[in-house]
């Protein structure tokens, strides 16, 4: 199971990054691989998302995808920001609380509560933190009380032009059973995919207070 997370993980992360050679023959910018277009509205601030669905066998049905948000501050300071268990209530969207309940070396185990009532769900994820420093993975603990079948994925922070960063977003979230699944679908997926822009929104002004 682990080993095809993170066969899905690395796919994930370099589906948007191929050669500058292809990239310019299919219009896409070599920065990064991304198209023109989406470059544009990185730059602009806007979110670039593509959503992914699929099935594994009898064990799940998995929404979710990846997420781009170009962030002004540093690499280190996006990281920081999300490694802090205090930070991400403010950090992720409709995150209502976050307690750390163990911590080792680079691995750290968080109860998250998330959602809007009626409709909260309590699950906790195992957070490594990569040697490098740049990127965070995360996987449910099943050990513990979980509202949701499964989920995992990985941030990413990379330099982007001077002072900027380019935060990547993976996520694979198989709700399980249940109303939440019934018909919130779509609205949960499309908050997964703005979770970068949460990070932007709380990261950019505590950036500029700190710079003042």
């Amino acid at each position: 199971m682990r080993s095809s997370r993170l066969a899905w993980l690395v796919a994930c992360g370099l589906m948007v990054l191929p050669g500058a050679a292809h990239a310019e023959r299919s219009g896409r910018s070599p920065a990064h691989g991304f198209t023109v277009s989406e470059r544009d509205a990185l730059v602009a601030g806007r979110t670039v998302s593509r959503p992914v669905r699929f099935e594994r066998g009898q064990s799940g049905s998995y929404i979710g995808g990846v997420s781009y948000q170009v962030v002004r501050a540093t690499p280190s300071t996006v990281i920081a920001a999300l490694a802090s268990v205090d930070s991400l209530p403010r950090a992720l969207p409709r995150t209502e609380s976050a307690t750390l309940v163990r911590s080792s070396g680079r691995t750290a185990t968080v109860e998250l509560t998330q959602g809007k009532a009626p409709f909260l769900v309590t699950y906790s994820v195992n957070l490594e933190q990569a040697a490098a420093g740049n990127a965070l993975r995360f996987w449910l603990d099943p050990s513990r009380p979980h509202d949701v079948r499964d989920v995992w994925g990985f941030v990413r922070v990379t330099p982007f032009g001077s002072g900027s960063s380019l935060v990547t977003l993976a996520v694979a979230l198989d709700m399980g059973p249940g109303i939440a699944r019934a018909f919130f679908t779509d609205r949960i997926e499309r908050m997964i995919l703005r979770a970068p822009a949460k990070i932007r929104e709380f990261v950019e002004p505590m950036r500029l207070t700190s710079a003042r």
